[in-house]
């Protein structure tokens, strides 16, 4: 009996089509943050975006079913390389001075081209939609998660150092999030100096503690 012909398949193609497929996805976030940035989130067409990354819209449409999706994914994206780096074995700088850095950059970034006009609508944008809001609460969850297995590394010679690391975690990213809340609302005009002071006073708060 003449056995059934095989399909031709290989296996090394999958991590490929995968390699590309994340490729293709950082191609369109990376495009997407760029025209938010500069042409402002409202103003936006996903045909642009897609044109911006070299692709076709219905490619877009493959990995985003909608701009809200989009721009949520790229908060996470964020969110992923800041978790590789406070892992990171090899960082050499405290917990204080990492998030002091990190959040310091990404307050340049979204204000450098036009002091924030895009990102202040952007918020807009986030604030207004449940789903979004929803990512940026889970997202923030995450943070606070991560400074505190890190900051509770650097305690864990004291007492009480691991409930010491989670309030200390906790305040830094609510008072971030506030800072972010209060220049949505305009109520503070330069971003970079304000996320950067109260981490400094949060440190210095618990300066005793390290």
């Amino acid at each position: 009996m003449k056995k059934p012909k095989e399909a031709n398949k290989n296996p090394s193609q999958f991590p490929l089509r995968e390699k590309r497929k994340a490729e293709t996805r950082l191609q369109l976030i990376a495009s997407a943050q760029k025209l938010f940035s500069t042409k402002g989130y409202a103003q936006t067409t996903l045909e642009e975006i897609a044109e911006d990354a070299g692709l076709h819209v219905q490619t877009l449409y493959r990995h985003f079913a909608n701009k809200q999706e989009l721009a949520a994914t790229g908060d996470q994206e964020h969110l992923a390389r800041f978790r590789e780096l406070i892992r990171s074995p090899q960082r050499p700088t405290s917990t204080f001075a990492l998030w002091r850095d990190w959040v310091r950059s990404s307050a340049e970034r979204v204000t450098r081209n036009d002091g924030g006009v895009h990102y202040r609508e952007i918020l807009t944008e986030r604030f207004s939609l449940a789903s979004v809001s929803t990512q940026i609460l889970r997202n923030g969850y995450e943070y606070e998660d991560l400074l505190c297995e890190s900051l509770g590394k650097e305690l864990r010679a004291i007492p009480d150092g691991e409930r010491q690391a989670r309030v200390i975690a906790a305040t830094l990213w609510a008072m971030n999030a506030y800072v972010v809340r209060r220049y949505h609302e305009q109520q503070i005009s330069d971003l970079v100096a304000e996320v950067v002071r109260v981490i400094d006073e949060v440190e210095e708060m618990h300066s005793h503690l390290f």
